[in-house]
């Protein structure tokens, strides 16, 4: 955090998991008794999700944002904080994302369909049988990051995915009154990827679909989630290219360019190269774009 580097604590578990942090791209940090700075206002480079366990952390500028038990909170990078004072007992559990680590989780489904709920808002308060199920999945989150395996990125991800997807169900069913569980242009127009992206990759098939102009469409879909129409139609190729060319040794990059859909091959090769850095053979033999 931008502020935090300079005041905070060096002996605070985030401060001193600041580099791991950067290197692993998802920490699980235990036995937080308070955050990295009380009294003094900083903006969020990372990402948090916030467990509070116990205790309570009052917030200065509005009564709604104070976290407390089975409360947990998502402070999104470059949101401000200002946590005016710790009680005691206080105790919560914090996972950690790079910024780059969140910045691709956000292109990921299901997390995008309670994208809404993880701006700058009070924290989520949790039903004693809600909070043990998040405890759970935060349980598998720590496990599957301080390992080593050679998906550990791809787990986490989808991990996260889930986490955020069931917080936002949550959400919907404890606050009722809220409208950020009601369905939305973005929700319909990333159904519509996932049914025909081997039949288009232009932005004017999917408006038609939805009766609306491609300008509309892409104007919506900025404003509502901060990304680019035609940015999440490619993402949603390449994620599935990337998927076949992992787990489908047995098709041909020509048999995976006609799955999904290409005329021929060499179009493949170039769309597949241009959004990742990468040819297909070479992402299939080192099993990493350079854009990761």
């Amino acid at each position: 955090m931008k502020e935090i580097n300079r005041k905070a604590d060096p002996k605070h578990p985030y401060i001193r998991k600041l580099d791991a942090i950067k290197e692993r791209e998802v920490v699980v940090i235990d036995n937080i008794k308070a955050p990295p700075l009380v009294g003094l206002a900083y903006i969020a480079d990372n990402c948090l999700i916030i467990v509070s366990q116990q205790g309570s952390i009052i917030n200065s500028h509005n009564e709604e944002y104070a976290l407390r038990p089975h409360d947990i909170s998502i402070l999104l990078p470059d949101h401000f904080a200002m946590p005016e004072r710790v009680t005691p007992d206080f105790v919560a559990t914090n996972v950690a994302l790079s910024r780059s680590f969140f910045e691709e989780l956000r292109l990921r489904y299901p997390y995008t369909r309670y994208a809404s709920l993880f701006r700058q808002r009070p924290p989520c308060h949790l039903t004693e049988e809600q909070f043990v199920s998040a405890r759970k999945l935060v349980d598998t989150i720590r496990d599957v990051s301080e390992g080593d395996s050679p998906h550990r990125r791809e787990m986490l991800l989808q991990l996260l995915c889930v986490l955020l997807n069931l917080l936002g169900e949550y959400h919907v069913a404890n606050y009722p009154d809220e409208k950020a569980g009601k369905e939305s242009l973005f929700s319909t127009f990333y159904e519509n990827i996932t049914l025909h992206y081997r039949e288009s990759r232009e932005l004017a098939y999917y408006a038609h679909l939805l009766n609306v102009t491609p300008k509309r469409l892409s104007a919506v879909i900025l404003a509502e989630t901060g990304i680019r129409a035609m940015q999440w139609i490619t993402h949603y190729i390449v994620v599935q290219a990337k998927m076949l060319l992992d787990s489908r040794r047995d098709m041909s990059v020509q048999q995976i360019s006609f799955y999904l859909g290409f005329s021929e091959q060499a179009a493949f090769c170039r769309y597949f190269k241009a959004n990742t850095g990468l040819s297909p053979i070479a992402y299939r033999n080192t099993g990493k774009a350079s854009s990761d």
